[in-house]
């Protein structure tokens, strides 16, 4: 017998025989053969052995990309999302005034209220097609919210936003993540704002994309479609769809009396079933809904 001295395998105090020994040996050969033709343990192509890292602020964050040659099998496949670039201007706390916005064929306007033309569905189309800049999107929901750019200070006010919204957002946040920056610490307040926006719509009003532009070619998208930027444009171009159909044009007031005059018409078609089966008619769970107003 003798006393193994490897600390990873058996305690010290195991004694090992002769013929334990031998299967032990077998075991461990056994072992290397099989993993040596496994592809997770086979050795990275030459390819792949060279590691970029590229700092944009290294507070901030680290990008590593891999290199890739033309005839690389793992490049990516077409039909998957391309992840886009950071675009580091938009860090600068004075793009949201100052950015470009406008140039191209996207109906939209710093200035003023929203406008019917920047909520037609050809222009919001535009929006999930990705035919406009991150800043366009957020300038055009931001204007539905009731913010307002006051040209003279170059800043924008909240003279007009939604009174529930305002108490959180005083200033307009970026739904987006204009950035493209997914880290906590950069990303946490878009994604804050963007959930935001998705809870103020009521479930009637969850399918809008499908049902205002399907007849312009829009079909959903697919899972493996999916960029973080992708998805928001479509919450927030389902919320201005939303907007434009049951918001858009009316004062908190009204907005406020049509609410209730829509609770009240619900407590009455309960009423009604409860007479006809009397029986209580059981009520329907529907998500939670924090509306702008």
């Amino acid at each position: 017998t003798s006393t193994p001295k490897c600390h990873y395998c058996l305690p010290l105090s195991y004694t090992v025989r002769e013929e334990d020994t031998m299967k032990i040996a077998c075991t461990i050969l056994i072992a290397f053969n099989v993993l040596s033709k496994t592809d997770a343990f086979a050795p990275l192509p030459s390819s792949q052995r060279g590691v970029a890292i590229a700092s944009l602020d290294t507070s901030t964050i680290l990008a590593a990309e891999t290199k890739k040659d033309d005839n690389d099998e793992t490049a990516p496949k077409p039909g998957m999302p391309t992840p886009l670039e950071p675009f580091i201007e938009a860090l600068d706390p004075t793009y949201k005034a100052k950015g470009t916005i406008g140039e191209g064929d996207f109906a939209i306007y710093r200035t003023g209220g929203p406008l019917k033309e920047e909520l037609s569905n050809e222009n919001l189309y535009k929006i999930l097609m990705i035919e406009c800049n991150d800043l366009e999107v957020n300038t055009l929901v931001w204007k539905c919210l009731g913010y307002r750019f006051d040209e003279e200070a170059e800043e924008w006010t909240a003279a007009e936003v939604f009174p529930k919204w305002k108490e959180n957002f005083p200033t307009p946040p970026d739904l987006i993540g204009m950035a493209r920056i997914y880290t906590k610490e950069v990303d946490r307040p878009s994604l804050k704002a963007n959930q935001s926006i998705v809870r103020s719509v009521p479930a009637d009003n969850k399918q809008s994309l499908k049902t205002h532009l399907r007849p312009l070619g829009f079909t959903g998208y697919k899972y493996a479609e999916l960029t973080p930027n992708k998805t928001r444009r479509a919450q927030c171009a389902n919320w201005l769809l939303y907007y434009r159909e049951e918001l858009f044009g009316y004062t908190v007031e009204e907005l406020r009396e049509k609410r209730r005059l829509r609770k009240e018409a619900e407590e009455a078609e309960k009423r009604r079933l409860e007479e006809e089966s009397g029986k209580p008619a059981e009520d329907v769970w529907k998500p939670p809904v924090k509306e702008v107003f």
